[in-house]
């Protein structure tokens, strides 16, 4: 019976940690935040504080926008995002997740434009 409870509590708890991953405070690393400039099927080019950074979007990207993991498609140009990831050698940053904070110019336009 104990055994049960314990079980039960810590999927709660669990569940309870995903709830509010979303926060860029639980994500492992720095960000590199900015605003995208263009974007495509398995990349990105994002404006920064350190000026433009070419990020690669793998197939095991996780994408989140608000509390909601969504498609790499649902990146548009003008949003503004934080990317956790490794920068390599060359300046190029390859994303392991990218949080969507908002978007610039495209308010009341859920969907956006995607560019190729």
């Amino acid at each position: 019976m104990m055994r049960i409870g314990m079980t039960g509590i810590a999927a709660w708890a669990l569940a309870g940690g995903l709830a509010v991953a979303h926060e860029q405070r639980f994500h492992k690393g720095r960000p590199t935040e900015g605003e995208v400039v263009s974007v495509s099927k398995d990349s990105l080019v994002m404006h920064s504080a350190k000026g433009r950074v070419s990020v690669t979007l793998p197939d095991s990207i996780i994408v989140e926008r608000g509390d909601q993991k969504v498609a790499r498609d649902a990146i548009h140009t003008g949003d503004h995002v934080s990317v956790f990831g490794t920068t390599l050698a060359t300046g190029e940053l390859v994303a392991r997740e990218v949080l969507i904070e908002g978007t610039k110019g495209h308010e009341g336009h859920p969907g956006g434009h995607h560019d190729e």
